[in-house]
């Protein structure tokens, strides 16, 4: 890996006010935390960036990691080594902690255990944002990893070289993955995010929407790892599909921006699926005392059509058969 030196070489103007600010959480990402840092470090720019890494009381070797990047490279790794975990007290990480720490015109997101693959990646999309003032956004395509599996998305095959993001278009396909997400950091107000009782990534590019376009440019940029450490991937069907629907229906309600047939198509889908998934819990003893599946039936079966309720019932029926 090269050195400081050389990374900061051929940043131009003043090499102590980053362009961009790299934002990233990390909490027992041992295994996978050098891959991401040195995914950073590869990055050929001609400004100057910062790296944040958010460690939230890692049990394991993370935060020893850490210390050594932010040894090896002072003027561009910053480390935040949490004593108690904060994400057990529900603090927001990006709110409260690191998007007032970042100096950048640009912030740019990449979790602890993914990692970026393009050394152009930070180059060409704030070349993009710089030339193109209507947007405020963009993202790349990435690959996805499962042990040493990696595979592609068909967004390659499917989508144009710049596809224009907006809330008529927006998760239709969903290509908008945190870990290549570059953004204006004056697109998103902290204290609005920090609002929103379900907020996560979608709630992030809404905001930022309702200041000018997304753009998701057409080439690799990083890796999506797939692993069952990962906090969301541990999380049962049902909550992933629930969460989403949660997020994305107070979106709609807080957002009037948001209020467009795509977004309304986009949450039939998530509550619909959601009452699927509920329905598999039904024979689940942790079933009979959450509430939220049965919520998410409830209101599925209120919004449906007569048909669908009919369906729904007779998918029911055979699940208790």
């Amino acid at each position: 890996m090269k050195d400081q030196n050389s990374i900061i070489v051929n940043w131009k103007d003043n090499t102590e006010q980053p362009l961009v600010s790299i934002l990233c959480d990390a909490y027992n990402h041992e295994k996978f935390i050098k891959e991401t840092l040195d995914g950073f470090l590869s990055q050929k720019t001609t400004f100057p960036f910062e790296i944040i890494v958010h460690d939230d009381a890692s049990t394991d070797n993370t935060p020893a990691i850490l210390k050594e990047y932010a040894e090896k490279y002072p003027q561009i790794v910053k480390c935040i080594l949490q004593k108690e975990n904060q994400y057990s007290k529900k603090v927001n990480f990006w709110s409260d902690v690191t998007f007032p720490m970042a100096k950048g015109k640009y912030i740019a997101l990449c979790e602890g255990d993914d990692y970026w693959i393009d050394e152009f990646k930070l180059q060409k999309q704030v070349d993009f944002l710089e030339k193109n003032n209507d947007y405020v956004i963009a993202w790349t395509d990435y690959l996805n990893r499962k042990d040493t599996q990696l595979v592609p998305n068909d967004f390659k095959d499917t989508l144009p070289e710049i596809y224009t993001i907006d809330f008529n278009t927006i998760f239709q396909p969903y290509c908008t993955y945190t870990l290549t997400c570059v953004f204006k950091k004056e697109a998103v107000d902290p204290l609005d995010y920090k609002k929103f009782k379900y907020g996560k990534d979608n709630t992030l590019y809404a905001l930022a929407l309702c200041h000018g376009k997304g753009a998701f440019m057409n080439f690799q940029g990083g890796v999506y790892r797939l692993h069952s450490g990962g906090v969301y991937s541990l999380k049962t069907p049902f909550f992933q599909r629930y969460s989403s629907y949660l997020n994305i229906r107070e979106i709609f309600e807080n957002i009037p921006q948001s209020r467009t047939a795509n977004i309304k198509k986009v949450m039939g889908s998530l509550l619909k699926a959601s009452a699927v998934e509920a329905l598999k819990l039904r024979k689940n003893d942790e079933f009979k005392n959450a509430e939220e599946p049965k919520k998410a039936i409830d209101e599925f079966l209120e919004e449906a059509s007569l048909l669908v309720k009919i369906k729904f019932l007779w998918r029911y029926i055979k699940s208790n058969l």
